[in-house]
């Protein structure tokens, strides 16, 4: 996709080049070193806080919040003792921790802000864990995780949690590629359910977010320079995921992010809506060798790639509408490939090309229903087709040519009417000629030769 926002061509920079160059220098610059501790003190207690019986500021309990000491037995300490709706006040500091203590259902993690109550962790496995647990909510913190081989979050086996305005960094960028390939941001399995991400920010990881899981959502948030933004694995046809107004942006580097969304293996249902991909290899793969999804819904999309917008490898019922395919650079891109084995059936409406006028036919399978701009294409009926007029006064069936001139008509009393002179009806003969009907201007009927070849 050419960058017509660019600074040389109307003075104003792209989100592209501001995103990228925000989260780049956050992959090198540590968190601590952005929370001074010439920051403004933070409120002890928000008036909700103060109201719950078991409210804890992890201050309270001996966090320092610099960046250096380590705060893990103070959050530790604020979480003990408590077996049910634990409320975690996080006051505004970067809290260097080598693990996160398990939490109670029903519990609330709550900072001053994503950018300034924010968990760094060094270790190398996974800093939150949540097993088996029931609405546990996230608000208003940041997760940084600074080992190539780390995790920031787990969801296991666990229904209805919650984060909202939270960033989960990693490190992972094209510069550095591959050493943070093995960093994940968050992992979804054992069949955790219900669990949503809102206005929230996964950014650099080599894997942004895995789901292994049957339905759970994604809303108004943002994936940024991961290497594959959101995965779809386990190939057990359990995995799914619904994402709305969800943004997948990248830089222009090769290395930092191959694909945005990639769905392996035989999955569930995923749903898109109102997404925008730009910045990658591959926008969106569905499906492979071992399976796919049985509903893919792609609507109200722009996507952008250097190599491939969309690749439908494996899915049973795919469902695009209202989907922009667009190059990310200056080379050729192909805008959408569909496997015709795997994915046999399927429905395209309202597909709009950078490049051409409307997408060609020879695109999708035959036995995909398409809706172009001015063209309409389907599967062919293998039972009874009957067609009733909406009044008397209106033709059940027209064929028009050029400039809408109608060629062929059947009248409301079911009369074919051709109305071209040099149409009309065509039959092959016994000898494997082809002939046309017609009338002269005395109203007697006439053969014409066309040959062997069957006329278009």
């Amino acid at each position: 996709m050419t960058d017509d926002l660019g600074p040389e061509a109307n003075g104003r920079f792209s989100r592209r080049r501001l995103v990228a160059g925000a989260f780049a220098a956050a992959a090198v610059v540590p968190l601590a070193a952005s929370c001074s501790t010439d920051s403004p003190p933070a409120v002890p207690d928000s008036p909700t806080l103060s109201d719950a019986p078991n409210a804890r500021n992890v201050k309270s309990f001996g966090a320092k919040g610099d960046g250096t000491t380590d705060d893990t037995d103070a959050f530790r300490r604020a979480c003990s003792q408590v077996d049910d709706r634990l409320v975690l006040y996080i006051p505004a500091g970067t809290y260097r921790l080598s693990s996160v203590p398990e939490l109670p259902s029903f519990s609330t993690v709550i900072g001053d802000g994503s950018d300034l109550s924010v968990m760094l962790y060094p270790g190398s496995e996974t800093l939150v864990k949540i097993n088996g647990k029931q609405r546990i909510a996230f608000k208003r913190v940041g997760i940084y995780v600074t080992d190539p081989s780390a995790t920031a979050l787990t969801i296991s086996a666990s229904f209805r949690c919650s984060f909202d305005s939270v960033v989960i960094r990693g490190n992972h960028s094209g510069e550095n590629y591959p050493q943070y390939e093995r960093q994940r941001g968050v992992v979804l399995d054992q069949n955790s359910g219900g669990t949503a991400f809102i206005n929230s920010d996964i950014n650099n990881f080599g894997i942004g977010l895995t789901s292994r899981c049957i339905q759970n959502y994604v809303t108004s948030s943002k994936f940024t320079s991961n290497r594959i933004g959101v995965l779809g694995a386990g190939n057990d046809k359990n995995a799914g995921l619904a994402l709305a107004n969800v943004e997948f942006v990248s830089d222009r580097n090769e290395q930092t992010t191959d694909t945005h969304l990639k769905i392996e293996g035989a999955a569930n249902d995923w749903w898109l809506t109102n997404c925008w991909f730009e910045g990658c290899n591959t926008a969106i793969t569905v499906g492979g060798p071992t399976g796919g999804p049985s509903q893919f819904g792609l609507v109200n999309a722009k996507l952008a790639a250097r190599d491939t917008c969309i690749d439908l490898r494996s899915c049973r019922q795919p469902f695009l509408a209202n989907v922009a395919l667009d190059r990310d650079s200056d080379a050729p891109v192909t805008e959408i490939r569909i496997d015709t084995t795997n994915c046999p059936e399927g429905t395209a409406m309202n597909l709009i090309s950078s490049s051409e006028f409307d997408l060609p036919g020879d695109v999708f399978p035959p036995n995909w229903t398409v809706i172009g701009r001015g063209t309409q294409s389907g599967a062919t009926f293998q039972s009874q087709v009957v067609m009733r007029k909406a009044n008397s006064a209106e033709d059940i069936l027209q064929v028009q040519g050029d400039n809408f001139a109608v060629s062929a008509r059947v009248a409301p009393s079911g009369t074919w009417v051709s109305e071209d002179v040099d149409a009309g009806i065509v039959l092959r003969g016994e000898n494997g000629r082809y002939f046309r009907l017609g009338v002269d201007a005395q109203g007697a009927v006439r053969a014409t030769d066309l040959g062997v070849e069957r006329p278009n």
